[in-house]
C-alpha cells in the first residue's frame, strides 16, 4: 500500500497488574510502534487505558473517539480486536463509524487492516458473523415465543434491546452526540429501521 497514514494507537489492559506483564501496556506499545515503523505510517499518539476492563468506562478510548470524529487522524491501530471493542457488535459499530468517515482500523495481531482489500474482506467476514449471531438470537426468541403460545401463554414481540434505560441512553448518545445513523444503529441492535426511527423520535429526533 503506497498511502502512508497518520494513526492513533490504542492500548489497554484489564488490571493494574497487567501493565508491565507480558502482553501488557509496554508490550502493546512496542508492537504498535514497530508495526507503524515497518509500514511507514506515522504514530501520532498512543491512547492508554491502564487497568480498565472492557465493561468499565474507558476515558482514553472516549477521548480518542472524539479526536477521530474531529478527523485528527487517518485511523486507529491496536494489537488485538479485544483491546478495542467490548463485543463483536460493539467492534463492528465503531469500525463502521470509522469507515463512514473514510478512516481506517488496524489490528496488528489479527492481520486486519481496512485500508487494504484483504483487511476490508476480513472485516466484512467479522461483520457477517455479528449478523449471524443476531439471527441466532432472533431465532431462539422466535422459538421461545412459539413454545409459550403452544402452552397457552400470551406473548408479544419484545422490543429487543430497546427497553432498558441504559441501552436507550446509549442509543441516544450514539445518535445525537456521535451522529451514528439510524440505519447503523438498527443493524447493530438487531431491530428494523422503522423501529429504531420510532425510538429516536421518542427521544426527540426530527
Amino acid at each position: 500500500m503506497s498511502t502512508k497514514l497518520k494513526l492513533f494507537g490504542y492500548i489497554r489492559v484489564s488490571t493494574k497488574g497487567q501493565v508491565k506483564a507480558p502482553g501488557g501496556l509496554r508490550a502493546q506499545e512496542e508492537q504498535i510502534r514497530k508495526w507503524c515503523e515497518l509500514q511507514g505510517h506515522k504514530l501520532l499518539k498512543l491512547h492508554s487505558d491502564p487497568g480498565i476492563s472492557s465493561i468499565d468506562k474507558r476515558p482514553a478510548f472516549e477521548k480518542m473517539l472524539k479526536e477521530l470524529e474531529a478527523k485528527k487522524a487517518d485511523g486507529v491501530v491496536v494489537t488485538k480486536l479485544d483491546r478495542f471493542g467490548r463485543s463483536v457488535q460493539d467492534l463492528v459499530l465503531h469500525i463502521n463509524q470509522l469507515q463512514d468517515r473514510m478512516q481506517h482500523f488496524i489490528s496488528v495481531g489479527d492481520n486486519i487492516d481496512t485500508s487494504t482489500p484483504n483487511g476490508r474482506l476480513l472485516f466484512h467476514i467479522l461483520a457477517a458473523f455479528a449478523e449471524f449471531e443476531r439471527e441466532i438470537i432472533r431465532e431462539r426468541m422466535k422459538a421461545g415465543r412459539a413454545r409459550a403460545e403452544k402452552m397457552g401463554k400470551l406473548t408479544h414481540r419484545p422490543r429487543k434491546l430497546l427497553t432498558d434505560p441504559k441501552q436507550l441512553e446509549e442509543i441516544k448518545k450514539l445518535h445525537f452526540e456521535k451522529k451514528v445513523s439510524a440505519a447503523s444503529l438498527a443493524r447493530v441492535y438487531g431491530v428494523s429501521r422503522p423501529t429504531m426511527n420510532k425510538r429516536l423520535r421518542e427521544m426527540g429526533a426530527a
